[in-house]
């Protein structure tokens, strides 16, 4: 049965327990389509025939457990992505943190609470439409970018010939010759595609010959032939990070190598020169001979016939050489000599490339006068010319703040949801800093998910502060509608110059080591250099606060999912209170507890996670049943009470905090909390 096929459901419910399946059934039925299986083999066979959005998977049955089910369906391909819940009478923390790294989404402890079970598979059957139709718009923009993606290439392969006014339209014809020299080899589809856009960009090095050498015509001198043999170096330097075209680099670098080992620029002989270069190499020449020059007209069939038999085994390789000549005797040269141009094709493509030569021409301009300064993923000024411009400024004699600020799980978006979406992230964020900045401040990108921004002439620290939290809180609420689930943050270290540094190099650095700081230290916050180097906490817990109830209050619209932390069940603990509390218009009690020592800085990590595990069972202790808690960061533990008061929950901190001491052998921790209290209105 294909997949398309498969009959469509909700949640597979998979226990040996008939009073469980059916309390669960009870609980969900009327929001989901089910099937019940009583063991892992019967589940397995269902879903040959079912394809349910969630798997509720029982832990402990007979035979065939929950730990092999589960491996069984990720090893299937088609099952792979399927989210699963188990469900377990076991709430011991090692049990849970082994349902994770069996690859569980969530689990749910047995006896099953019904709001509990509503809200975790809620949770996850929302994340799973997301993500299918996440995949589904991907396909359709994969799709999207394969078409036009040969246009832009032609584009770049005309871009590049209209720098050599005696070879336009080269490239084009060299690619359709080793296309056909493929073909004959009897290659795949896909690698006669893939050798066609690597023969339109073998020359793309000539980016980086000035004009002047280029169409000279008159004979090179020695100095202006060794710029023209750089051509492939530089072409390989830009190719080198294209995935899209499996040995693109390789055909740029590699394709004036000789066989007998006298090509350039390396002097490679024989087979140590790949496959693919060996073929451009000889549609190379080939287009050479057949094309008029200034010097000479082109030469005839016969002619071109005779050279390749003269110079097979020397400058090519012998095999292919053969294929070509006999590609030659058969008429070959013909089809190759009607010099097609993408703009002869009357479509909307010629329209895209040239558009795309225009922006390409740009481009070239930049390259060759060396002066480029805009970053063209995100528009902010690229890492050089900010830091010529801050450096600048610091010389004359300004102040100000140097933020070192770098996006938080960053790459978990590129490998969930894919690069566009990634890059979609990194505008919002360029947008949210150019709507935060004053006149005089500078922006710029230094790479990947890294920004620097320099608050100029402001040094106080409490107007830095509230700057910087305007930023995060501004980049928050602007990540809310962006469509990637779970959302990233940033982490933001600060250095002020005089007292931090007076120069670019030295201010960076101290923010740098900031950052670190609070990368380490649970992300998603800032940090001044001098108090990350004396490893005081600051303000820390407040501003985490501060920031939770933001979105909470500020977007509980639109805001589910938008926490991401290194613990999921923060997320699980956000989505309760979305769709229970809101819709009652409770008071809420929001508690953060922080872990440190007795002058407020954190904890050593050799010592944390043990003080966290007795806080947890001390949160655990000290809680009613509808109160929720998780995990916030390495040294923080979030609590959420409902419908009480703050005195109330002030009662509740030091009830937690005494009984940690009870639980608590280890020396040098201190336990304190933040509390504040939140209205969420109903919907």
């Amino acid at each position: 049965m294909t997949k398309a096929s498969l009959k469509k459901i909700d949640i597979m419910i998979v226990d040996d327990d008939i009073i469980n399946v059916k309390l669960a059934e009870r609980i969900l039925k009327d929001e989901y389509s089910i099937i019940v299986a009583q063991s892992g083999e019967k589940a397995l066979k269902l879903l040959d025939e079912y394809q349910p959005k969630l798997i509720l998977l029982d832990l402990h049955m007979p035979d065939m457990d929950g730990k092999e089910t589960i491996n069984r369906i990720r090893q299937n391909e088609e099952w792979s992505k399927i989210p699963v819940i188990f469900l377990t009478s076991d709430n011991m923390p090692e049990i849970e943190q082994e349902c994770f790294e069996m690859g569980a989404a969530d689990f749910v402890v047995k006896p099953f609470i019904p709001v509990i079970m509503k809200s975790r598979v809620s949770r996850t059957i929302e994340f799973y439409d997301l993500r299918h139709n996440l995949e589904n718009r991907l396909n359709e923009k994969t799709q999207l970018v394969e078409k036009i993606s040969l246009n832009s290439i032609l584009a770049i392969a005309n871009t590049i010939d209209a720098k050599d006014a005696y070879t336009s339209g080269h490239s084009l014809r060299v690619a359709k010759c080793s296309e056909e020299i493929a073909k004959q080899l009897g290659w795949s589809e896909e690698e006669v595609r893939n050798i066609y856009q690597i023969g339109l960009l073998h020359d793309i090095g000539k980016i980086g010959v000035p004009d002047s050498v280029l169409n000279k015509p008159t004979k090179l001198n020695d100095e202006e032939f060794a710029l023209i043999k750089q051509h492939p170096v530089i072409g390989s330097k830009i190719l080198k990070d294209i995935r899209m075209i499996k040995g693109v680099a390789d055909g740029a670098l590699y394709h004036h190598e000789r066989y007998d080992g006298k090509g350039y620029p390396f002097g490679l002989k024989g087979e140590d020169i790949p496959f693919c270069a060996r073929i451009i190499a000889i549609a190379d020449a080939y287009d050479a001979m057949t094309s008029n020059r200034i010097y000479r007209a082109k030469l005839p069939d016969e002619r071109v016939i005779a050279e390749f038999e003269r110079c097979k085994g020397t400058q090519f390789d012998p095999d292919i050489a053969n294929v070509f000549i006999g590609m030659l005797k058969n008429g070959f040269y013909i089809q190759c000599n009607e010099r097609r141009r993408s703009e002869d094709r009357g479509d909307e493509k010629s329209d895209w490339a040239s558009e795309s030569s225009n922006l390409l021409n740009k481009v070239l301009l930049e390259y060759n006068s060396g002066k480029g300064s805009a970053d063209f993923l995100t528009g902010l000024s690229n890492r050089n010319y900010g830091e010529s411009k801050i450096q600048k400024l610091l010389e004359e004699g300004h102040k100000g703040a140097l933020l070192a600020i770098d996006l938080d799980n960053f790459k978990r978006i590129n490998d969930t949801y894919g690069h566009l979406m990634g890059d979609k992230v990194l505008k919002v964020l360029a947008a949210t800093l150019s709507s935060n900045a004053e006149e005089n401040d500078i922006i710029c990108r230094l790479g990947g998910d890294e920004f620097a921004m320099f608050f100029t002439d402001i040094s106080k620290h409490d107007i830095i502060e509230e700057r910087v939290k305007n930023i995060m809180y501004a980049f928050s609420e602007n990540m809310v509608d962006v469509g990637c689930g779970n959302g990233v943050y940033i982490s933001v270290g600060i250095a002020v110059s005089p007292s931090d540094g007076k120069s670019f190099s030295m201010l960076y650095n101290n923010a740098d080591k900031a950052l670190y700081y609070v990368k380490k230290s649970g992300k998603n916050s800032y940090s001044f250099f001098r108090d990350a180097y004396t490893g005081k906490l600051t303000n820390r817990p407040s501003v985490d606060l501060d920031h939770i109830r933001y979105i909470i209050e500020g977007r509980m619209d639109n805001a589910q999912g938008v926490f991401k932390v290194p613990y999921e069940d923060f997320s699980n603990l956000y989505n309760y209170l979305s769709r229970c509390v809101k819709r009652k218009g409770q008071k809420v009690q929001v508690l953060l507890f922080t872990l440190g020592n007795e002058r407020r800085e954190y904890l050593d990590n050799s010592i944390c996670e043990e003080a966290m595990e007795a806080l947890e069972v001390a949160v655990a202790y000290s809680l009613r049943m509808v109160d929720v808690g998780s995990r916030y960061s390495s040294v923080q533990y979030i609590v959420i009470l409902v419908d009480t008061d703050i005195d109330n929950g002030k009662k509740v901190a030091e009830r937690v905090i005494n009984q940690f001491y009870k639980i608590y052998s280890g020396s040098g921790v201190a336990l304190f909390y933040d509390v504040q209290t939140m209205t969420v209105q109903p919907a």
